[in-house]
């Protein structure tokens, strides 16, 4: 086993529990960063630079754009912290579990029963962000925590990929870093848009407003 290839593979998984886990809208982009930046590396050979630098391109702008808007969330007010997202039901340790044991069945199913091009850590490292990403997309009641839930689900599918073909092309790994963007700009007009609604969150219906009921337009004529 190469060790270098662990630790990658340790800091891909370790960002994604913390993606996953944490309710400050900061931690999570930042965790969300070393899983996008850490993914390509878990290729052997190496990617070509072009691709390479495509991946690590696009992984450091999607977060950047994911990054502005919870930036923006505490303009006005200096220190003060981003609006939180929803973390983890069954708090860190639980997670921690889940993705361990992702990453045995990741590791013991290298290949899928065929003769596989890619390292078994990237095969281990896929399944543990996969079993992480299930809980946002499916019960994420805000915007940043599926959105970030859907990323990496995306990065998950690219590792098994590249666990299963072996190292991508250059092409390939444009249409990734691309596909990286274009959901993580989806995410973030969508959080903004949340965020504006006034609710200072940015959950997809605002349930704690209270909806104040108007008088009707029309009066009965007075009688008397």
């Amino acid at each position: 086993m190469n060790p270098i290839l662990a630790l990658v593979a340790l800091a891909t998984v370790g960002g994604a529990v913390v993606v996953v886990a944490a309710r400050d809208t900061r931690t999570v982009l930042l965790a969300l960063a070393v899983t996008l930046v850490a993914s390509p590396l878990l290729a052997d050979p190496l990617a070509t630079p072009l691709g390479l630098a495509a991946r690590l391109v696009g992984a450091v702008l999607g977060v950047y754009l994911l990054w502005i808007v919870a930036r923006e969330r505490g303009a006005g007010s200096p220190g003060s912290p981003a609006s939180p997202t929803g973390g983890s039901r069954i708090g860190w340790p639980a997670e921690v579990l889940l993705a361990a044991a992702a990453a045995i069945v990741g590791f013991a199913a290298h290949g899928l029963g065929a003769a596989a091009g890619g390292p078994a850590l990237a095969s281990a490292a896929g399944f543990a962000v996969a079993a992480l990403a299930v809980a946002p997309v499916v019960t994420g009641r805000d915007v940043i925590r599926l959105g970030t839930g859907l990323l990496l689900l995306i990065d998950a599918g690219l590792l098994v990929r590249s666990a299963l073909g072996g190292t991508p092309g250059e092409v390939e790994e444009l249409v990734a870093a691309a596909m990286l963007v274009v959901l993580s700009g989806a995410v973030a007009a969508l959080a903004a848009t949340a965020r504006a609604d006034g609710s200072g969150a940015y959950d997809f219906v605002d349930t704690g407003r209270v909806r104040v009921r108007r008088e009707p337009d029309a009066h009965p004529l007075d009688q008397s």
